[in-house]
This record gives structure tokens, sequence and C-alpha cells, in this order.
């Protein structure tokens, strides 16, 4: 049965191609090598087999949010998979349903399947973001109205996700409400300059994303280039919102995503860099 007729949102890995081949190898063996390093130090079982799936997780979902967010440049991507690496090092703790609901978010965005979702879509990503917030944070119910709503008025807007983007707000209103009192929000300064010097690093992919040549799974339709920077702009305020409300706890838990943004950065800056010493060394 074909992933589009129960989904909208799912994209399958076909391994026939080398890059999707590459990745699920390179995950398997960080997450074989860092559950034999567990053990190898004494962890038990459960907790090696834990710890290695955060670290299998943390390099695919950044290999995962940069082919969203940066769909014609599939080098970047592993460019992400690399800084998720390094990241899971610093920061092992990564919330993995959190980084779930963010990739099918940031999907209803761009629509890179070339579908808008379904109304079963939207209904289960509003259960999995209204537990989310009320099991972590609040913030994580209005990162899904954010997502609902731009999608009911971009280009050929899903008018029914304005319903569910009113119900993810009210969601989020009730996690606040919950917390307050148990939590305080204070400005952390260290991340938030941490946010604002990668968000200045991307503003070139922003706007390269002007043209998209990549062509949705499902239909073969070119993407909608308004929708790409709207995705984008949504995982840089996520990740960055996370991190200035949260502080390093919030940028923990969207680590993947960090690395996802740095490496397509970086390897945008690379390919200017390689243009520019390749155009030096050409003879007038």
């Amino acid at each position: 049965m074909k992933v589009g007729r129960i989904s909208s949102l799912a994209r399958s890995i076909d391994l026939a191609y080398p890059t999707n081949r590459a990745i699920v190898i390179i995950t398997l063996l960080f997450l074989l090598g860092t559950a034999g390093l567990q053990l190898i130090l004494g962890k038990d079982i459960s907790s090696a087999l834990y710890s290695s799936l955060r670290a299998g997780a943390s390099v695919f979902f950044a290999w995962a949010f940069a082919r969203e967010i940066d769909p014609d440049n599939e080098l970047s991507a592993f460019f992400a998979a690399f800084l998720g690496f390094t990241g899971f090092l610093f920061f092992s703790s990564p919330s993995l349903l959190a980084l779930f609901l963010e990739l099918l978010l940031i999907r209803i965005i761009n629509r890179s399947t070339g579908l808008p979702s379904k109304t079963s879509d939207s209904f289960a990503v509003l259960l999995l973001s209204g537990w989310i917030s009320l099991q972590e944070n609040w913030i994580f119910g209005l990162f899904t109205a954010l997502a609902f709503f731009l999608d009911s008025f971009l280009p050929a807007p899903n008018y029914h996700n304005r319903i569910f983007g009113g119900a993810a707000l009210i969601f989020s209103l009730l996690s606040f409400i919950r917390a307050a009192g148990q939590e305080s929000i204070l400005l952390n300064a260290q991340s938030g300059l941490f946010t604002l010097a990668v968000a200045l690093l991307f503003i070139p992919t922003f706007f390269s994303s002007q043209k998209i040549e990549a062509r949705g799974d499902l239909t073969g339709t070119p993407l909608n280039p308004l929708r790409m920077q709207a995705a984008q702009l949504t995982a840089l305020l996520s990740a960055g919102s996370s991190a200035t409300l949260r502080g390093w706890a919030g940028a923990e838990s969207l680590m993947p995503l960090w690395g996802a943004i740095l490496g397509i950065s970086i390897y945008g800056y690379l390919q200017m860099l390689v243009k520019r010493l390749r155009k030096a060394s050409q003879p007038d």
C-alpha cells in the first residue's frame, strides 16, 4: 500500500536511491556504535538502547530537516547529519516526539509531497501537539497553530486548517495556564545571541529559495517557493524561540533542527566560495 493513500505528510525512503541508502547506513552505524559504547561503559541494556535511539534519531532528523527546507541540495543534508552527530555529543537528550512534530509541521507548510494535508493528518498532528504541549511545553502548541494558519493562507490554501490552528492555539493556552507559576518565562541572552547568529548565517539560503527546482513526491509538480520560504522561517522561528524562551534546554530539545539549519548554511557558503575560486582561476 502506498503511503500517499494513508497520509499526505508521509514520505517513503527509496533505498534504491544512493543518498537515501547512505543516510540509512550512516544512521544505523551511529546507532549501533553508540549502543556498543554505552555497553562498554557499563550501562544496562535498556539505557544503552535508549541512548542509541536518540543518537540515531539526531543524525536522521538533522538529515530529514535539511531535505525539507533545502530540497535542491542533497549534499547539504549530509552536512546537517554530521552536525546532528556533533550536537548529540554535547546535547544528548533531544525530544524525539517534538522533532517528529516539527517535521510534520514543516511538511504541512512546504507540501514536499505535493499534496495538502488530509483532515486525518491535521487531526493526528493536533493530538500529537496537544500531548507534547501538556507534557513538555506550551510553546509546541504555538508552533502547531502557526503552521496550520500559514497553510490556510499561503497559495492554494487549505482552509480547514484554520479550525485546527484555532484548536492548537487553545491547547497552547491551556498548557500555558497550567504551567503558570510552575515555570517562569525568562529570555536567555546567550541562546538568544546564538539564535541571532544562526539566523544571519541562514539569510543567503532563504533568498536563494526564491527559485525551487524540487518537485512533490506524490504529484511531480514543482514546489512553491513562497511555501518553502515560509517553512524555512517557521523552522528557524521554532528552534530560535524554543532556545530563547527555554534556554539551552530548549535548544537541546530541537538540536537536530539546529544541525540542519547550520549544515545548510555552511554548505551554502562553501558553494559560494567554490564558485568564486573557480571564477578567479579562469583566465581573462
